[in-house]
């Protein structure tokens, strides 16, 4: 079991609260837990201004979220992700087969995107959903995928594939509501999670061994630290 540990950027800091062996076989695989905690005192986040379908828009009153922290310090939509060197592959853990086809979904709701930060693996099928009573589009535009930017009426939703990883996180928004902003991150393997509201995430069954692990926040940018599994 790792003993907590911090690593700072000036913004915030992570908590690597454990990491334990899995049932299949210790000596082969490993779950990281952890902890992002923001360093300082957070800034409330601000109000968006609106300007399209305030009668929507405005009843769940959206806010900027570049930056979420709760009432604890916890800091939400950090990536983590296990970093691969280009055209090595990772070990898949038998268990992620039951979700290798499963479909994601990126929502439209309550004018925002939901989730903020998605993760999807290139096996799985992306799902643009709009939960909203009033149309949408989607877009995003990616370094190895081609680009998306797809109309979804109202209560509807359209199915995309992409195929291939993608080295860093890919912004999506809507043109119809300028405000709306969220990231998608696309990988080939399921070694990759975005921490929750209160700052907690895990990548269960990660193969034994030495990992550079890399994290990204919307505000802070990327960082990386090498996490040893038994």
């Amino acid at each position: 079991m790792l003993s907590p540990r911090n690593v700072t950027s000036g913004l915030f800091a992570l908590l690597v609260v454990g990491l334990f062996a899995a049932d299949v076989d210790a000596a082969d695989w490993g779950t990281i837990k952890g902890r992002f905690v923001y360093d300082g005192t957070a800034p409330t986040p601000k109000k968006l201004v609106l300007t399209q379908d305030p009668a929507v828009c405005e009843l769940h009153a959206p806010v900027d979220e570049t930056l979420l922290v709760d009432s604890s310090g916890g800091l939400a939509n950090v990536i983590v992700s296990i970093r691969v060197k280009r055209g090595a592959t990772l070990e898949v853990h038998p268990d992620y087969e039951a979700t290798a086809n499963d479909k994601v979904e990126l929502d439209n709701k309550f004018c925002r995107f939901a989730p903020h930060v998605g993760f999807i693996r290139t096996s799985q099928t992306l799902v643009l959903k709009n939960s909203d009573p009033v149309g949408h589009n989607t877009k995003a535009d990616f370094f190895a995928n081609p680009p998306f930017n797809s109309l979804i009426p109202a209560e509807k939703s359209r199915e995309i594939k992409l195929s291939k990883a993608e080295q860093r996180p890919a912004k999506v928004g809507c043109n119809i509501h300028p405000w709306m902003a969220g990231y998608l991150i696309v990988r080939d393997d399921p070694y990759a999670a975005v921490s929750a509201a209160d700052g907690t995430f895990e990548i269960k069954n990660v193969p034994a061994g030495e990992h550079e692990f890399a994290f990204w926040q919307e505000k802070a940018g990327r960082e990386s630290k090498r996490i040893k599994s038994p």
